[in-house]
C-alpha cells in the first residue's frame, strides 16, 4: 500500500505552513490526527501511475479508529462488506469513512513532523506507516511488496489490534497490510492529473 519514494523537497506556499490542532475530544476507540499539510501520492517504480504526481494536501484535524472495524465480539477486521455496507456500518457507530487524504495523512504523517515549517521534505513522508524500514511479519500482515502487490504473512486477516510495532505516526495500526479498507472517495485513475 504505502510504497515508494517522494521528491526530496516540496515547497509549501507562503503563509500556508500552519497546522491545525488535533481534536481534543475523540470518541473512545479513535485517535486524533492533527490537521495540516502533508505529502500525498507516490513516485517511483512500485506504485501505480494513478498515485502520481506527488503533491501537497491540507486536511483539517480529525479522529480515526485506532484499529480496523470489527463486528461486535470479534477480533479480526470486518471484511467482505460493500462500499455502501461499510459506510452504513460507520454511520451506525456515529462516524464515517475517512477520505483518501485523511487516511493517507494518518498513515504517513504530516509536514508538522519535519524540521522546517517552510517546506515538506522527504523525511516528512514515511514510506510505510512505521517509517522507512521495509515490511516484515513483525510490522504488518505483509512482508513482500512487488509488482503483484503485498504478500500476507498469514492466511487471512489477523486481530485488528495487533502489530503495535507497525503503528503509524499517530498510533493507528494496520494502515498497511491485513485488509483492504474503503475510503469515502470514489476511485478514478486520473484524479491527480492536472
Amino acid at each position: 500500500q504505502m510504497v515508494a519514494a517522494v521528491p526530496e523537497r516540496i515547497a509549501v506556499p507562503p503563509g500556508q505552513t500552519d497546522a491545525s490542532p488535533a481534536p481534543a475530544d475523540c470518541p473512545v476507540g479513535t485517535l486524533p490526527v492533527p490537521g495540516g499539510r502533508f505529502v500525498m501520492g507516490q513516485s517511483g517504480d512500485e506504485p501505480g501511475q494513478d498515485e502520481q504526481p506527488v503533491h501537497l494536501v491540507r486536511v483539517d484535524g480529525f479522529c480515526m479508529d485506532r484499529t480496523e472495524m470489527t463486528r461486535d465480539g470479534e477480533t479480526t477486521p470486518w471484511v467482505g462488506l460493500s462500499f455502501a455496507e461499510a459506510a452504513t456500518a460507520c454511520a451506525e457507530r456515529g462516524g464515517r469513512l475517512p477520505t483518501e487524504a485523511e487516511w493517507e495523512k494518518a498513515a504517513r504523517g504530516g509536514c508538522e513532523m519535519g524540521s522546517s515549517p517552510t517546506d515538506c521534505a522527504a523525511d516528512n513522508a514515511r514510506v510505510f506507516p512505521w517509517g522507512d524500514t521495509p515490511p516484515t511479519c513483525s510490522l504488518a500482515n505483509h512482508s513482500v511488496v512487488g509488482p503483484k502487490g503485498p504478500s500476507r504473512c498469514s492466511e487471512g486477516p489477523v486481530a485488528a489490534d495487533s502489530f503495535e510495532a507497525g503503528a503509524g505516526p499517530y498510533g493507528h495500526v494496520h494502515l498497511a497490510g491485513n485488509a483492504w479498507e474503503y475510503v469515502a472517495d470514489f476511485y478514478h485513475p486520473g484524479v491527480y492529473r492536472a
